[in-house]
């Protein structure tokens, strides 16, 4: 029960922080409107996930909306960071012979090699900026508590590690720990962007004072 309200919780704070993005997608007219686009891309897409997990579909949520909400996310940090171009190449198909099970193990381990990739390169979007205030920098925070609570749950999951005194899914508490620093951290920064003038998302190699 204490799963499912979890969920529930996070993809009402997910899509309460979706707001913010959205107003700016909506009222930007400059480069930024790519990146709040994107932003709101992923957040609506994480949303996805957890409502999917809330309705007990955890193949689908697990192996395909997570997973690809944390894909948007690494988009987003490429085309944040800029050092990237489009190009064209050619797709191949893979097919496992995999049972439920051992799908969601697998893009378990996918998802966590996901949210590495996109931690290092906000990680070196912070060494850039060298400013604990940028939103790289914040970024970054909210990927560590996530990374852990998904390294938490896979643990719990394979029998690894074990919390008799405690009752429900920390793996997945620690998860919407993340989800509330995300939220909040996108409707103050929301804020004092508009009560002092300034960009919610600064330039790459600006700093929030």
């Amino acid at each position: 029960m204490i799963v499912i309200q979890l969920q529930i919780i996070s993809a009402i704070i997910f899509l309460a922080s979706s707001a913010v993005p959205i107003y700016l997608t909506i009222k930007l007219k400059d480069n930024l409107k790519k990146l709040t686009l994107i932003l709101t891309v992923f957040i609506l897409i994480h949303a996805v996930y957890h409502v999917f997990g809330f309705l007990g579909y955890s193949l689908l949520a697990e192996g395909v909306f997570q997973p690809l909400s944390v894909m948007a996310l690494i988009f987003f940090g490429i085309v944040y960071s800029g050092f990237t171009k489009p190009k064209n190449g050619g797709t191949r198909n893979m097919v496992m012979a995999l049972n439920p099970g051992n799908f969601l193990i697998f893009m378990n381990n996918i998802t966590i090699i996901l949210l590495l990739i996109a931690f290092s390169i906000f990680v070196w979007q912070v060494s850039r900026s060298k400013s604990i205030r940028s939103f790289q920098f914040q970024i970054s925070i909210f990927l560590v508590v996530w990374i852990l609570g998904e390294i938490v749950g896979n643990l719990e999951d394979n029998g690894i590690i074990v919390f008799p005194a405690l009752q429900g899914n920390i793996g997945l508490e620690i998860h919407v720990v993340s989800m509330v620093l995300f939220g909040l951290m996108l409707w103050l920064r929301f804020y004092y962007s508009e009560r002092s003038g300034k960009k919610m998302i600064e330039d790459e190699d600006a700093k929030l004072i």
